[in-house]
């Protein structure tokens, strides 16, 4: 089984190179990895070279446009999604594409904690966000991160790729409607960790309020048209 790992990016200079070398450690090892940088004035395109990164150009200016960028330009019969900020645990991948041995398995998402959080976060992390993660998806309405996420190509292709047209909620939205072609499965222990850099902005007020607002507008067929880029 081929796995594509598809990282869409912009200006992640500063974390790009633990993205990438988490995955070169994987214990399933990805057949490619792709990132899709959105014209990143950093160094995050040379980065990713450097460490053997195929980089693809996009300049659509949403992370819709770097999934999908990705996605087309990837070999592989599973393509796995992750974010430039992310740091995967060495059995991610291997535990994510378990799954897909059962070919009515089209996609599988897994669980979120925070690199830089504090006690508090790991809690939410794991008390809140992930149970959540479990819940939505034996509710029918698989609600992975896309920072931790796989789908099989083929269904992928199927339901017309990832909406560019959103500017957010694009993984979200990738589930709901692939969930109409097979299995979705949570994976809690395929465990991504990411930057807690939009709490820290944010504050958790605003963090909470955004994205639950967000998640009923998908379940609408529309997201929030305006998404800060924190880095």
């Amino acid at each position: 089984m081929r796995v594509s790992v598809v990282i869409p990016t912009y200006n992640e200079e500063k974390r790009i190179a633990a993205c990438i070398r988490s995955l070169k450690n994987q214990t399933l090892k990805p057949y490619e990895i792709i990132v899709a940088d959105d014209e990143s004035p950093d160094k995050t395109a040379a980065i990713a070279k450097k460490l053997g990164a195929r980089v693809i150009k996009v300049s659509k200016r949403r992370i819709a446009a770097g999934r999908q960028a990705g996605a087309k330009a990837a070999r592989g019969e599973i393509i796995a999604c992750t974010d430039g900020d992310a740091v995967l645990d060495k059995n991610w991948l291997r535990k994510l594409c378990a799954p897909f041995s059962d070919s009515r398995v089209v996609s599988t998402h897994g669980s979120v904690f925070l690199t830089d959080g504090n006690a508090f976060d790991r809690a939410l992390c794991e008390f809140f966000l992930n149970p959540y993660f479990a819940a939505t998806n034996a509710l029918g309405l698989p609600s992975g991160a896309g920072s931790s996420m796989a789908i099989r190509a083929s269904a992928l292709k199927k339901i017309g790729g990832f909406d560019e047209t959103l500017v957010t909620g694009e993984d979200v939205d990738v589930q709901r409607k692939v969930r109409k072609l097979g299995r979705t499965v949570f994976v809690g222990d395929a465990i991504a960790y990411v930057s807690a850099r939009r709490i820290k902005r944010w504050g958790y007020v605003r963090f909470f309020f955004f994205h639950f607002g967000n998640w009923l507008r998908i379940l609408f067929g529309s997201s929030s048209r305006a998404y800060e880029r924190v880095r």
